[in-house]
């Protein structure tokens, strides 16, 4: 009898779908402020698409590991993307009147790279105990970080819509 624990599979999916729920901003910007609101809107918006883009390829590829150390590499992937996805944000200058809340942003986003880290490293590890722990952690640290940002990118809309 094999008392490993499989590769994250179908069980990531559900965690994956809740990390490309990430809303996307829309401005509607007002007078002579509509351009910076208009391209910061932009900027962010190719920073998730890029993210999303990079967890839909991984997660094709988690449904076929079979092995802990595929799923680890597959994690690590998806910490790669969220981890430029923060790099992208951090490049981008917010327009007057959201810079706490686009920094704010970016604090949210480092969370899905930490908790994807910590997956990694649990697979990587080959030990069952800290892997089915790293299921529900990671489930439970991407649904906690997903309410975060939505939370933050309604807070950005609200404003950039002033």
């Amino acid at each position: 009898m094999d008392c490993r624990v499989p590769a994250m599979r179908g069980a990531l999916r559900g965690v994956l779908a809740v990390a490309i729920t990430l809303s996307l901003l829309a401005a509607t910007g007002c007078g002579n402020d509509t351009k910076p609101k208009n391209d910061y809107v932009a900027a962010v918006n190719k920073a998730q698409a890029d993210f999303v883009a990079v967890v839909d390829d991984t997660q094709a590829r988690l449904a076929q590991n079979t092995q802990d150390s595929e799923t680890a590499t597959s994690l690590d992937g998806i910490r790669t993307a969220a981890a430029g996805a923060v790099q992208e944000l951090r490049a981008v200058k917010p327009p007057s009147g959201v810079g706490p809340l686009h920094a704010k942003l970016i604090r949210e986003a480092q969370g899905l790279v930490v908790a994807f880290r910590k997956a990694a490293d649990a697979y990587r590890s080959g030990t069952s105990a800290r892997i089915l722990k790293a299921k529900v952690d990671l489930k439970n640290d991407v649904a906690r970080v997903n309410t975060q940002i939505n939370a933050t990118i309604q807070e950005l809309n609200s404003k950039l819509r002033g």
